[in-house]
Protein backbone atom coordinates (compact mmCIF):
# COMPACT_ATOMS: atom_id res chain seq x y z
CA UNK A 1 0.00 0.00 0.00
CA UNK A 2 3.18 2.50 0.94
CA UNK A 3 4.14 1.83 -2.58
CA UNK A 4 1.60 2.88 -4.08
CA UNK A 5 1.07 5.34 -2.28
CA UNK A 6 4.16 6.75 -2.83
CA UNK A 7 3.64 5.96 -6.72
CA UNK A 8 0.78 8.20 -6.68
CA UNK A 9 2.74 10.91 -4.95
CA UNK A 10 5.25 10.71 -7.49
CA UNK A 11 3.16 10.99 -10.52
CA UNK A 12 1.96 13.84 -8.68
CA UNK A 13 4.82 15.64 -8.69
CA UNK A 14 6.00 14.82 -12.10
CA UNK A 15 2.65 15.81 -13.48
CA UNK A 16 3.14 19.32 -11.78
CA UNK A 17 6.26 19.42 -12.90
CA UNK A 18 5.80 18.47 -16.00
CA UNK A 19 2.94 21.08 -16.36
CA UNK A 20 4.61 24.11 -15.50
CA UNK A 21 7.22 22.85 -17.96
CA UNK A 22 4.69 21.95 -20.37
CA UNK A 23 3.83 25.42 -21.40
CA UNK A 24 6.65 28.31 -22.56
CA UNK A 25 6.58 31.27 -21.60
CA UNK A 26 4.25 33.99 -23.43
CA UNK A 27 6.75 36.14 -24.88
CA UNK A 28 8.77 33.16 -26.16
CA UNK A 29 6.03 31.87 -28.22
CA UNK A 30 5.37 35.19 -29.37
CA UNK A 31 8.86 35.41 -30.38
CA UNK A 32 9.36 31.46 -31.88
CA UNK A 33 5.83 32.31 -33.66
CA UNK A 34 5.69 35.51 -35.00
CA UNK A 35 7.46 35.91 -38.20
CA UNK A 36 7.59 38.96 -40.77
CA UNK A 37 4.82 39.85 -42.63
CA UNK A 38 4.66 38.59 -46.27
CA UNK A 39 4.30 40.27 -48.66
CA UNK A 40 0.73 40.36 -50.41
CA UNK A 41 2.14 38.64 -53.60
CA UNK A 42 3.88 35.82 -52.01
CA UNK A 43 2.08 33.00 -51.08
CA UNK A 44 1.57 32.18 -47.36
CA UNK A 45 3.29 28.94 -46.42
CA UNK A 46 2.63 27.50 -42.64
CA UNK A 47 6.25 26.59 -40.55
CA UNK A 48 6.28 22.89 -39.82
CA UNK A 49 5.49 23.25 -36.63
CA UNK A 50 8.53 23.06 -33.73
CA UNK A 51 7.19 22.03 -30.82
CA UNK A 52 5.32 18.63 -32.00
CA UNK A 53 7.37 16.95 -28.92
CA UNK A 54 5.66 19.44 -26.86
CA UNK A 55 2.55 18.66 -28.36
CA UNK A 56 2.91 14.67 -28.10
CA UNK A 57 4.20 15.32 -24.21
CA UNK A 58 0.56 17.90 -23.78
CA UNK A 59 -1.57 14.84 -25.24
CA UNK A 60 0.19 12.85 -22.90
CA UNK A 61 -0.55 14.40 -19.95
CA UNK A 62 -3.64 15.78 -20.68
CA UNK A 63 -4.74 11.84 -21.06
CA UNK A 64 -3.50 11.08 -17.74
CA UNK A 65 -4.83 14.39 -16.22
CA UNK A 66 -8.98 13.44 -17.50
CA UNK A 67 -11.26 14.36 -14.34
CA UNK A 68 -13.54 11.18 -15.18
CA UNK A 69 -10.80 8.56 -15.98
CA UNK A 70 -7.48 8.97 -16.72
CA UNK A 71 -6.49 6.34 -19.78
CA UNK A 72 -2.62 5.33 -19.07
CA UNK A 73 -2.57 3.12 -21.81
CA UNK A 74 -3.40 5.72 -24.50
CA UNK A 75 -0.76 8.17 -22.54
CA UNK A 76 1.54 5.52 -22.63
CA UNK A 77 1.32 5.32 -26.29
CA UNK A 78 1.83 8.78 -26.54
CA UNK A 79 5.10 8.73 -24.72
CA UNK A 80 6.29 5.91 -26.21
CA UNK A 81 5.49 7.86 -29.71
CA UNK A 82 7.46 10.78 -28.24
CA UNK A 83 10.68 8.76 -27.47
CA UNK A 84 10.16 6.95 -30.73
CA UNK A 85 9.97 10.31 -32.64
CA UNK A 86 12.11 12.48 -31.05
CA UNK A 87 14.88 10.63 -29.19
CA UNK A 88 16.72 13.64 -28.74
CA UNK A 89 13.50 16.12 -27.00
CA UNK A 90 13.95 17.99 -24.05
CA UNK A 91 10.95 15.75 -23.11
CA UNK A 92 12.59 12.21 -23.18
CA UNK A 93 13.65 12.05 -19.47
CA UNK A 94 9.98 12.62 -18.61
CA UNK A 95 8.24 11.04 -20.90
CA UNK A 96 10.62 8.12 -19.43
CA UNK A 97 9.43 8.52 -15.98
CA UNK A 98 5.70 8.47 -17.24
CA UNK A 99 6.33 5.45 -18.98
CA UNK A 100 8.01 3.85 -16.03
CA UNK A 101 5.37 5.32 -13.68
CA UNK A 102 2.41 3.66 -15.68
CA UNK A 103 4.11 0.47 -15.98
CA UNK A 104 4.42 0.47 -12.23
CA UNK A 105 1.18 1.38 -11.47
CA UNK A 106 -0.18 -1.07 -13.82
CA UNK A 107 1.86 -3.86 -12.07
CA UNK A 108 1.03 -2.28 -8.56
CA UNK A 109 -2.40 -2.91 -9.74
CA UNK A 110 -2.45 -6.53 -11.06
CA UNK A 111 -0.30 -7.53 -7.78
CA UNK A 112 -3.39 -5.70 -5.54
CA UNK A 113 -6.06 -7.73 -7.86
CA UNK A 114 -3.82 -11.37 -7.31
CA UNK A 115 -3.06 -10.04 -3.65
CA UNK A 116 -7.21 -9.69 -3.09
CA UNK A 117 -7.98 -12.73 -4.65
CA UNK A 118 -5.33 -15.16 -2.56
CA UNK A 119 -7.18 -13.43 0.24
CA UNK A 120 -10.53 -13.91 -0.88
CA UNK A 121 -9.34 -17.32 -1.51
CA UNK A 122 -7.74 -17.92 1.58
CA UNK A 123 -11.01 -16.71 3.04
CA UNK A 124 -13.39 -19.17 1.05
CA UNK A 125 -10.78 -21.92 2.43
CA UNK A 126 -11.35 -20.50 6.12
CA UNK A 127 -15.21 -20.60 5.42
CA UNK A 128 -14.84 -24.06 4.40
CA UNK A 129 -12.60 -25.41 6.92
CA UNK A 130 -15.04 -23.95 9.48
CA UNK A 131 -17.79 -25.46 8.07
CA UNK A 132 -15.91 -29.07 8.13
CA UNK A 133 -15.05 -28.44 11.83
CA UNK A 134 -18.50 -27.94 12.42
CA UNK A 135 -20.03 -31.20 10.58
CA UNK A 136 -16.89 -33.17 12.33
CA UNK A 137 -18.38 -32.13 15.71
CA UNK A 138 -21.77 -33.37 14.58
CA UNK A 139 -20.20 -35.98 13.40
CA UNK A 140 -18.07 -36.34 16.53
CA UNK A 141 -21.40 -36.58 18.82
CA UNK A 142 -23.29 -38.78 16.56
CA UNK A 143 -20.49 -41.09 17.21
CA UNK A 144 -20.78 -40.84 21.29
CA UNK A 145 -24.14 -40.73 21.06
CA UNK A 146 -23.57 -44.08 19.16
CA UNK A 147 -21.07 -45.15 21.34
CA UNK A 148 -22.91 -44.50 24.48
CA UNK A 149 -26.20 -46.49 22.82
CA UNK A 150 -23.49 -49.23 22.36
CA UNK A 151 -22.46 -49.84 25.69
CA UNK A 152 -25.79 -49.51 26.70
CA UNK A 153 -27.21 -52.46 24.52
CA UNK A 154 -23.79 -54.74 25.37
CA UNK A 155 -24.55 -54.32 29.32
CA UNK A 156 -27.66 -54.68 28.77
CA UNK A 157 -27.20 -58.19 26.64
CA UNK A 158 -24.61 -59.14 29.29
CA UNK A 159 -27.02 -58.86 31.42
CA UNK A 160 -29.64 -61.25 29.70
CA UNK A 161 -27.09 -63.40 29.10
CA UNK A 162 -26.15 -63.77 32.44
CA UNK A 163 -29.93 -64.26 33.38
CA UNK A 164 -30.30 -66.68 30.19
CA UNK A 165 -27.18 -68.63 31.91
CA UNK A 166 -28.16 -68.42 35.21
CA UNK A 167 -32.08 -69.92 34.40
CA UNK A 168 -30.21 -72.44 32.04
CA UNK A 169 -28.15 -73.89 34.79
CA UNK A 170 -31.56 -73.48 36.91
CA UNK A 171 -33.37 -76.05 34.21
CA UNK A 172 -30.67 -77.83 33.90
CA UNK A 173 -30.14 -78.45 37.88
CA UNK A 174 -34.06 -78.86 37.64
CA UNK A 175 -33.47 -81.59 34.70
CA UNK A 176 -30.90 -83.87 36.91
CA UNK A 177 -33.77 -83.59 39.74
CA UNK A 178 -36.79 -85.15 37.51
CA UNK A 179 -34.50 -87.80 36.10
CA UNK A 180 -33.43 -88.36 39.41
CA UNK A 181 -36.79 -88.37 40.34
CA UNK A 182 -37.89 -90.61 37.49
CA UNK A 183 -35.46 -93.38 38.23
CA UNK A 184 -36.60 -93.56 41.79
CA UNK A 185 -40.00 -93.67 40.69
CA UNK A 186 -38.98 -96.24 38.66
CA UNK A 187 -37.40 -98.03 41.06
CA UNK A 188 -40.42 -97.64 43.37
CA UNK A 189 -42.48 -99.41 40.58
CA UNK A 190 -40.69 -102.04 40.49
CA UNK A 191 -40.57 -102.76 43.94
CA UNK A 192 -44.31 -102.31 44.29
CA UNK A 193 -44.65 -104.98 41.03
Amino acid sequence: MNRLRTTQLLMVALLFLAGCAATAPPAEKTAVLTKPPAAPAEKQVTPPRLTEDSDLFAEGLALLNQPDRPDAAKARAVFVSLLERYPQSRWRLAAETFIRLIDDIAASRRENRRDRLLAEQVRAEQVRAEQIRAEWAVVMQENEALQKKLREQTEKLQKETMSLAQENEKLRKDLQRLKALEIELEKRERMLR
